[in-house]
């Protein structure tokens, strides 16, 4: 978890009255679920569970990693366990949210085999957004709605509701492979294995070449490899992993602009300043500031003599 964060994490009970693992609400019932007597489901919050989010009617930005993601009728929405997200306070969609404990996700392993929830540095190969088409949207409905008559039943069989867990992965997993990229098996390995080096050593290193250098292949190939894969270049992806980092760790509690930028690998706050601009078109402190002003934690300290010399140097 985020070393910065300091808001109250979800964690993995769910009601009693649920098969053990999992539990479906409505999100129309979402401000009174017993999940967040302690949080604010509109302000980010991490979660130590797993989250499907599946927007039968609505349209919105639902917020994970500090990145806003759209949304809109026929959606569904993936979050990882430790990742934090916030739900949108403009928009008052109708679905249901299916929450999901890793060790009941464990015991489906054997029928999902593949994981729909996909690590953070993932994220850019398969957003966690997607859109339904009617007949998914029909299947999602039914499954859903057979695995909440499910968990409710008493002295039920756990397996029913793991097969039926199971079913609507599968079917979602399909749908993602179909709107992917055409990359064979062999390339999305040689990805995979380019992501998993960009996610260990994304704060030491900024460069493509260096990447290359690491998965055995040359500049041109990587970047091929990657247009292939997601449409991105290799250094795009880099940014993509660092900033998203950086936005986390901006959007929690805690943390100066200074020590944020030496933790993640930056010489001086000038060059994390104007790195972070250019991808967001604002400063980090302007960044940091909507939290504020959106009550999402509270105002800092008034700084001391010493914190206000490491302020933006070009303040928004």
């Amino acid at each position: 978890m985020n070393r910065f964060d300091n808001l109250p994490t979800l964690r993995e009970q769910l009601s009693s009255d649920s098969c053990p693992g999992i539990e479906v609400s409505e999100l129309a019932n979402l401000a009174s679920l017993t999940t967040y007597q302690d949080a604010n489901p509109y302000a980010p919050h991490p979660v130590e569970y797993f989250c499907m989010i599946f927007i039968e009617q609505g349209q919105g930005r639902h917020q994970i990693d500090g990145i806003d993601y759209p949304y809109q009728d026929g959606s569904i929405i993936f979050v990882n366990r430790e990742q934090t997200h916030a739900f949108d306070p403009t928009d008052k969609p109708t679905g249901k949210m299916l929450r999901i404990t890793p060790a009941f996700f464990t015991e489906c392993s054997a029928n999902i085999r593949k994981s729909y929830f996909v690590p953070v540095h993932m994220s850019l190969a398969y957003s966690p957004v997607l859109k339904l088409d009617p007949a998914l949207i029909q299947t999602c409905q039914t499954l859903l709605h057979e695995i909440a008559i499910s968990q409710q039943e008493k002295g039920g069989d756990d397996v029913v509701t793991q097969l039926l867990f199971s079913a609507l992965m599968l079917r979602l997993a399909q749908a993602r492979r179909l709107g992917s990229s055409c990359a064979n098996d062999e390339d999305r390995a040689r990805f995979n294995e380019f992501l998993n080096q960009v996610e260990q050593h994304f704060t030491d290193h900024r460069e493509a070449k260096t990447y290359a250098n690491k998965v055995g292949l040359s500049y041109k190939s990587l970047n091929l490899l990657c247009r292939r894969c997601c449409g991105k270049t290799a250094k795009q992806i880099i940014d993509f992993r660092l900033n998203l980092e950086i936005t986390r760790k901006l959007s929690m509690k805690g943390g100066s602009i200074q020590s944020i930028a030496f933790e993640l690998g930056f010489d001086d706050t000038t060059n994390f300043v104007k790195y972070f601009k250019r991808f967001n078109n604002v400063t980090p402190s302007a960044y940091r500031s909507r939290y504020y002003e959106e009550g999402m934690f509270e105002e800092p300290e008034t700084p001391t003599a010493e914190s206000a010399s490491h302020q933006d140097p070009h303040p928004a």
